[in-house]
């Protein structure tokens, strides 16, 4: 999780154990202009493929908040 806050910076932070968007899934909310390929590949360059991440901008969250059912708000 906290290479996750140190490279996407995101303005909230989700974790769902299970659902429609996987298994042990990180939902990371970050600001409109963010340049989210240039830190996936940060991420996975150094942490690896997992976990799952699901990059969203906070209009996208709205649409798919539905989805997060039990997950849990870590920032």
């Amino acid at each position: 999780m906290q290479k996750i806050l140190e490279i996407f910076k995101p303005k909230s932070l989700y974790h769902v154990d299970e659902g429609p968007l996987g298994e042990n899934v990180y939902v990371v909310v970050v600001d409109e202009g963010t340049d989210v390929e240039k830190k996936f590949v940060e991420f996975y360059n150094q942490v690896g493929t997992e976990p799952a991440l699901v990059v969203v901008t906070e209009e996208e969250f709205t649409q798919i908040q539905p989805l997060l059912g039990k997950g849990e708000k870590l920032f």
